[in-house]
């Protein structure tokens, strides 16, 4: 069985970026791109803000079936960490990020960033490019087990090898195999990490998920994203088309990105839920074996999280608010209340200040059928003047399978809980909810 290891619990986190970014030079010497200075070329940005568990995962998955778009692989939180623009070393004591910390970066890092993007953005494509996806497969491996002593250019041709004896290649698959070759060499991998089939694990004989982190250090956050096949933009994407970005941490971020793209038209979609469904959301997902994203160095004291595992005591999930050191002691529901409040409230005072156009829109609408859906998505179309056309449309009207889900989708899932939900839903919860138009509960699904 394929396992992490528990000797990290509690340790002091090491320092593995110097010894990765030795590996990740490597690889951008192999994965050529097109693009120089990216992040000037880029003529248009949306934004994608929401709370975590907040529906953004399968609206960004849908929106990835245009061609009229672009796209990182997945989140952005990986790049900012490869330059060390995240907690601690950010200094803002949380995710909150604004145009200072841009012009703080030595060039080395700003030119780092620059490459890294641009060797991720693009489209997916019905088309696999052997050379790439096997780089790709290596990227993510590296990024994935950061204090493992992976070599990529090795995982490269380990991954070619696959690939041309499979003319359409799954990217589960591809990713599996590699996994089983990096445990073959003695490395503590674990498939249990990804978003993939649990049913399908089972088969294979990988045992149970552990509940503890994937490792000391992250660089990318659990439930790990597979490489898939994938073209990467060009110039004339960048001038033509909207690039898609899409973490909740971003709500603490929307400065910064404006000054990231210093030349785009950056537009913020605010998507909105329910506080009782996103609250249970965020619930299933600190229990779920994914989802780390700060490794704190003093113990938390959550109740009904870190009595489930002992490494929980120094892993704080999800998107990490200022004023979080606050709720280090509280119970779960209420980190979760806390959680969700503060990434709306953080876009509500930004749409304020008037510095971008935005629109706002209800997952709830995406998931109540298919004429709300259509309808939603047609809003969304003409706001950002792209057609819905071709596997765009088809995914629209037939709807996608869930992205990330911690347990089966259904409406009104977060009934179940509704008595412990409400006793955490506070005044301060509320009244962000009745600023978006959740006043009433009994409309809340």
């Amino acid at each position: 069985m394929i396992r992490a290891t528990d000797e990290h619990l509690g340790a002091p986190a090491p320092d593995v970026l110097p010894a990765l970014h030795d590996r990740l030079k490597q690889l951008r010497q192999e994965r050529a791109h097109s693009v120089e200075d990216f992040t000037s070329q880029v003529r248009s940005v949306l934004v994608i803000a929401s709370s975590s568990r907040g529906g953004s995962s399968m609206l960004t998955e849908t929106l990835r079936a245009s061609q009229d778009l672009l796209h990182l692989q997945a989140e952005i939180n990986p790049f900012l960490r490869l330059v060390d623009l995240v907690h601690p070393a950010s200094g803002t004591g949380s995710d909150r990020l604004d145009a200072r910390h841009l012009d703080s970066l030595v060039p080395a890092a700003r030119q780092l960033l620059d490459q890294e993007l641009a060797c991720d953005a693009g489209t997916a494509s019905a088309e696999t490019d052997p050379e790439q996806l096997a780089l790709d497969v290596a990227w993510r491996l590296t990024v994935q087990w950061p204090h493992l002593p992976i070599d990529p250019l090795e995982i490269a041709a380990q991954s070619r090898k696959l690939l041309g004896r499979v003319p359409t290649p799954d990217p589960g698959e591809v990713t599996l195999s590699t996994l089983r070759h990096l445990h073959r060499q003695g490395l503590a991998v674990s498939p249990w990490y990804y978003d993939l089939p649990r049913d399908l694990l089972r088969r294979e004989g990988f045992g149970a998920p552990s509940p503890q982190a994937p490792g000391p250090v992250l660089v990318e956050e659990p439930p790990f994203v597979l490489a898939r096949p994938w073209r990467r933009a060009t110039p004339a994407d960048l001038r033509e088309r909207t690039l898609v970005i899409k973490t909740p941490s971003n709500v603490y971020r929307l400065e910064f990105l404006r000054a990231l793209f210093p030349n785009a038209r950056v537009r913020i979609l605010h998507l909105t839920r329910n506080p009782a469904a996103a609250v249970n959301g965020l619930y299933d997902g600190w229990l779920h074996n994914g989802f780390h994203a700060h490794r704190v160095n003093t113990p938390l004291g959550i109740a009904d999280y870190v009595e489930r595992c002992e490494d929980n005591r120094w892993w704080w999930k999800f998107d990490l608010p200022p004023g979080w050191q606050q709720f280090t002691d509280a119970p779960l529901l209420n980190v979760c209340a806390f959680q969700w409040r503060s990434s709306h409230q953080a876009v509500l005072d930004d749409l304020e200040s008037g510095k971008s156009e935005s629109l706002t829109l209800r997952f709830e609408d995406f998931i109540g059928g298919a004429e709300r859906r259509v309808a939603a998505f047609e809003r969304l179309s003409r706001w950002l003047g792209i057609p819905l056309r071709n596997a765009f449309r088809r995914a629209v009207h037939r709807g996608i399978a869930p992205v990330v889900a911690t347990a089966e989708p259904r409406a009104g899932r977060w009934q179940s809980r509704a008595d412990l939900i409400g006793q955490a839903l506070d005044k301060a919860t509320l009244h962000v909810a009745d600023r978006l138009g959740y006043a009433d509960p009994a409309h809340w699904i």
